[in-house]
C-alpha cells in the first residue's frame, strides 16, 4: 500500500490503525485482574457470598483456584468459568475461615499464572471468632529485614491471637503459638538470611480459639548484604533531661534515606504502655494525646526503617517529666463540708487522682492540734473523739508519695 500526496484518507487511516493495534494485540497474554467483591483482606463475609472480579483486558476466559490454604485448592480446583466476571459457588464457604482465592485470565495465547491470590475471611457462627488475614509483609515477599513488622489485619470477636513462626509449614523453630496480646503487629526475633518463613496467626477469645485458619502468608528473608541502617536518637527532650513538661512533645534526629519511624514509649525500661511500635511515618516528631504522667521517667526507643528493612539494636533513651506542686484544685480538696447528715458534703474527702498518690492526709485545728488522720478516700465526719467538733477553720496537710506536701485550710459548717 503507497500513500502519495498531500491528501490524507480519514477511512484509510481507520485500517491502518485498526491493523496495527490487532498486530500488536496478537501474541499477549491477559493481564492479571483483581477480585472486587470480597475485597482482598475483607472479614466476616456471609457463607453465601458470590465471586466477582472485574475485566482483564485480552481475556476470553478465567480459571479459579478456591481454596482454604497458600495454594488451596479444596474448594474450587481450576475450574473454567468462561469468560464472565462473577461466580456462584454450588454451596456455601466453611465459617470462620481464610478463604484464598486465584483468578486466571486466559486467551489463545494461555494462561496468565503470574497473578497473586486475594485472601478474605468468613464470619463465625459459633461465637469464636474468625481468621485473621495477614498483611506485611506481602504473601511470597522477597529480600525482607531480618527483624520484620509483622502485621494483620484483626478478626471479628477476637480478644488476642498465638503466633507462629516457623522455616516451613510444620516447624515451629522460631514462635510456636505465641501468645501476643490483642495487637495487629508484632516485631519477630531475629530471622535468618535467605530463608522462607511460614507465619501463622491464630485468634482466640474467651469462647476459645479459632478454627482452620492454617498458614496465612511466607516471605524470604534478605542476605548479608543488606544496608545498614543507622539509629537516631532525641533531640527534644535530650536523652537524661530531667523537669520536663507534662506537656512534652518530643522530636529526634533525621536519619538518610529511611522511609520512617517506629516509636516505642513507656513507663520502664523496655515499656511500651505508652506507645507500641507506632509508626509514625517519615517525620522526626511526635505530639502525645495526652499529658505524660508527672514525676516519672520514660523511656524512648525509636527504629528508623526502610522499605525492605528496620534498624536494630537502637539504644533506648530516657528523660523524667517534672513533679509541679499541685494544688488543692488538683486533689479536689473540698473547700468547706457541712455535716448535718442531709446527704449533701457531709464528710470531708480527698482522693488520690491517676498521676498524685497520696500516702496521708492530717487535720489539724486552728492552734495546730492533729484532730484525724486519714487515707485516701476516706471521710472526715467533723468529729473528734465521737464528739462534734464546732464549725471552724480546720487545716490539712496532704502527704505525697512521690512528691512535697501540700497545706491548706477548709471550713466545716454546722
Amino acid at each position: 500500500m503507497k500513500i502519495s500526496g498531500n491528501c490524507f484518507d480519514p477511512l484509510l487511516w481507520a485500517s491502518i490503525t485498526c491493523l496495527l493495534f490487532c498486530c500488536m494485540a496478537m501474541g499477549q497474554a491477559p493481564t492479571c485482574t483483581q477480585l472486587t467483591f470480597p475485597a482482598d483482606g475483607d472479614t466476616g463475609v456471609a457463607l453465601s457470598t458470590d465471586l466477582e472480579w472485574d475485566a482483564s483486558p485480552l481475556a476470553t476466559g478465567y480459571v479459579l483456584l478456591v481454596g482454604t490454604s497458600i495454594g488451596g485448592r479444596d474448594i474450587l480446583d481450576n475450574v473454567n468459568v468462561g469468560n464472565v466476571t462473577e461466580y456462584s459457588l454450588s454451596s456455601d464457604l466453611p465459617a470462620s475461615q481464610n478463604i484464598h482465592v486465584a483468578i486466571i485470565p486466559y486467551n489463545d495465547q494461555g494462561l496468565n499464572g503470574s497473578c497473586d491470590e486475594v485472601i478474605f475471611s468468613t464470619l463465625s457462627l459459633d461465637g469464636l471468632p474468625g481468621c485473621a488475614t495477614f498483611t506485611s509483609p506481602g504473601h511470597a515477599a522477597q529480600d525482607v529485614a531480618l527483624t520484620p513488622n509483622l502485621s494483620w489485619d484483626s478478626a471479628i470477636d477476637a480478644t488476642g491471637y498465638f503466633l507462629t513462626i516457623g522455616t516451613t509449614t510444620g516447624n515451629n523453630i522460631i514462635l510456636n503459638g505465641e501468645d501476643v496480646g490483642n495487637i495487629t503487629n508484632y516485631i519477630s526475633p531475629r530471622l535468618l538470611e535467605n530463608t522462607t518463613y511460614y507465619v501463622a496467626i491464630i485468634p482466640y477469645n474467651d469462647i476459645g480459639v479459632a478454627t482452620g485458619c492454617g498458614v496465612q502468608s511466607s516471605f524470604t528473608t534478605g542476605g548479608s548484604s543488606q544496608d545498614i541502617i543507622g539509629c537516631t536518637s532525641l533531640l527534644n527532650p535530650t536523652d537524661g533531661a530531667t523537669n520536663v513538661p507534662v506537656s512534652t512533645g518530643i522530636s529526634w534526629a533525621s536519619e538518610t534515606d529511611v522511609s520512617g519511624y517506629f516509636l516505642t514509649v513507656g513507663t520502664t525500661s523496655n515499656g511500651n504502655d505508652i506507645l507500641r511500635d507506632l509508626d509514625v511515618g517519615n517525620t522526626t516528631s511526635y505530639q502525645f494525646s495526652s499529658d505524660l504522667p508527672r514525676g516519672t521517667t520514660i523511656f524512648v526507643t525509636i527504629n528508623p526503617y526502610t522499605d525492605k528493612r528496620r534498624a536494630e539494636n537502637c539504644i533506648e533513651e530516657s528523660f523524667t517529666i517534672e513533679f509541679p506542686l499541685p494544688t488543692s484544685d488538683d486533689l479536689g480538696v473540698p473547700s468547706f463540708f457541712t455535716p448535718n447528715n442531709d446527704g449533701y458534703n457531709d464528710t470531708w474527702t480527698v482522693s488520690s487522682s491517676p498521676d498524685i498518690s497520696i500516702q496521708n492526709i492530717s487535720v489539724f485545728n486552728r492552734f495546730g492540734k492533729l484532730i484525724k488522720q486519714l487515707s485516701p478516700d476516706q471521710g472526715w465526719d467533723g468529729t473528734f473523739n465521737g464528739r462534734n467538733l464546732p464549725s471552724d477553720s480546720y487545716w490539712y496537710s496532704v502527704e505525697l508519695t512521690n512528691g512535697p506536701s501540700l497545706k491548706g485550710f477548709f471550713a466545716l459548717k454546722r
